[in-house]
């Protein structure tokens, strides 16, 4: 107990010391926690204020929104591909020179095919006195009616889902207009 009595002011200042080394410790732990809290709180609440826990309710119910609009999606798809068979969806094109007397490719076959093969076929044949129009019903890629080479021709295009570049050339009947069948 002497030894305490005898060195009681130099404890009593290393002591002061520490205390005072501990509380400049205290604020800088201070700081951090206030700094780590701030960080926290700013990560935890949205932009709007909301808390995490708001945030990610709010994340689901959005996500489970956008799922449903793409199931709704999916199924209009689905019925617009439906519909589809029933649109023209193949097309072909042949000009050629209808009769002797004309030039210029001024004769067509067309045929207009949905996606089930089914549609039809149309010819123009023009010449200088006259023109013509011909329609033929076309089910399952084929027809009642016998078919002219360039109807053929148009119907093959067609089905092979091409359309002809113009180029396609027939030989040109002879001036008394007569067609010959293929059928």
């Amino acid at each position: 107990m002497d030894i305490l009595k005898a060195h009681q002011t130099e404890l009593v200042i290393g002591l002061a010391v520490l205390v005072v080394f501990q509380f400049i410790f205290m604020l800088g732990l201070s700081g951090r926690v206030k700094y780590v809290r701030k960080t926290l709180r700013t990560l935890l609440t949205g932009p709007t204020g909301e808390d995490l826990e708001a945030q990610l309710k709010r994340c689901l119910a959005e996500s489970s929104r956008a799922l449903g609009r793409c199931d709704e999606m999916d199924n209009r798809i689905a019925d617009i591909v439906a519909d589809m068979t029933t649109c023209v969806r193949h097309v072909g094109l042949v000009r050629y020179d209808g009769y002797g007397d004309v030039s210029g490719k001024q004769s067509f076959s067309l045929a207009l095919l949905d996606g089930n093969n089914n549609g039809a076929l149309i010819t123009g044949l023009f010449g200088r006195t006259d023109g013509r129009c011909f329609g033929k019903a076309v089910v399952g890629g084929q027809t009642e009616q016998g078919l002219t080479e360039e109807e053929d021709a148009a119907l093959q295009m067609a089905l092979a889902g091409g359309v002809a570049t113009g180029n396609t050339s027939f030989a040109a009947p002879s001036l008394n207009g007569k067609r010959r069948l293929l059928k």
